[in-house]
């Protein structure tokens, strides 16, 4: 008996050893597998500390580290600026709520810089207030949007992944990219891209001024409003496209006594001295060619239609989504140098036929 008790122990004993050997290797298996999937361990999402930079934005300072593979746009400057470094987005947020779900056909759903987007984002609604829950849902590494459309909800962003928020004014006033590009860059990690952003801005403003010699020799003077012509007209001299014009050597006209962006009575209009007119075009349907809305008008009211500049065919016509100040950013700015000239040296053509 006293042999098969020890048998028994040594079999027992045998029994607990291999189920000990067994737990402890699959403890290991787990940890190992966790730490592979952990955060700290991922050279995309955290990386080491020599990776990871402080960027500076509107509202202080954030650590991002790596580069940021899952980026979410809040507006469409933003969207621009990412796009000419390369990056695209997998959430994002228009100027207005599209009821859109998912923007599966960016060509046709993103205005004017669709053709730039590779992916299929998650839509956001308004930029003005995107979804936080469909922003959660993407679990992006990084937000980066305005400051002045999503101050009030940092905080609450800041909770969802590293948020960054940023200008398009400048501090002249203008609308513009060059002062923050840097900065976006830097938490894309795409400094290298800017240099190379900066010198083809640079070459497409000196083609367009080659190109518009003589519409600046013969017209050099500039006004440029944003209106419905129903309810609303307003001084623009801080837009887009006056940041462009004055690059090129055009002079920006503003109403007699008023400075800077600023609400006037349409009925004001021919006593500006100008040489061109250019209308930054909107209508509540802010997507349905609302330039050809406003030529429309502006031909049927009598005292427009009145003016020298309009008889002479001066007055341009052009939609404000691109040309005013929703979207800016390096594309944007590509987009109007392009435009420019097909749409300013009609004026010099007319004239010579005359």
């Amino acid at each position: 008996m006293s042999k098969l008790r020890r048998y028994l122990s040594c079999l027992i004993l045998g029994i607990c050893a291999v189920i000990l050997i067994v737990a402890c290797d699959r403890g290991a298996y787990l940890e190992g597998n966790h730490s592979s999937n952990s955060p700290t361990s991922n050279p995309v999402i955290s990386a080491n500390s020599e990776s990871c930079r402080l960027v500076s934005h509107q509202m202080g300072e954030t650590k991002v580290c790596g580069q940021p593979q899952k980026v979410a746009a809040l507006s469409p400057f933003v969207l621009d600026s990412m796009l000419a470094l390369g990056v695209q987005p997998s959430a994002y947020a228009e100027v207005e709520d599209l009821k859109i779900q998912t923007y599966d056909n960016p060509l046709e759903q993103i205005p004017y810089i669709g053709k730039w987007v590779t992916t299929q984002p998650r839509g956001l609604g308004d930029c003005n207030s995107p979804s936080l829950e469909r922003l959660t849902l993407v679990k992006p590494d990084l937000i980066l949007g305005e400051a002045w459309q999503v101050e009030d909800e940092y905080p609450l962003l800041t909770q969802i992944a590293s948020t960054l928020l940023f200008s398009n004014q400048q501090a002249n006033g203008l609308q513009g990219w060059q002062h923050n590009i840097q900065k976006i860059a830097k938490a894309l990690d795409r400094e290298a891209k800017v240099k190379e952003l900066l010198s083809t801005f640079s070459q497409q403003v000196t083609q367009a001024r080659i190109a518009l010699q003589p519409v600046l020799e013969n017209y050099p003077r500039v006004l440029l409003i944003n209106s419905n012509l129903t309810t609303y007209v307003a001084s623009q001299p801080e837009s887009t496209t006056s940041r462009l014009l004055q690059e090129i050597g055009f002079r920006i006209v503003e109403p007699p006594g008023i400075r800077d962006y600023a609400e006037i009575s349409w009925e004001i209009l021919p006593q500006i001295e100008t040489d061109i007119i250019l209308v930054l075009s909107w209508s509540d349907d802010s997507f349905s060619n609302p330039e050809n809305i406003l030529r429309h008008k502006w031909a049927k009211n009598s005292l427009l239609s009145s003016m020298p500049v309009f008889q002479q065919g001066r007055v341009y016509f052009v939609d404000y989504q691109l040309w005013g100040s929703n979207i800016g950013g390096p594309l944007t700015d590509q987009l109007i140098l392009e435009a420019l000239p097909d749409l300013l040296l009609s004026s010099v053509n007319k004239k010579n036929s005359a």
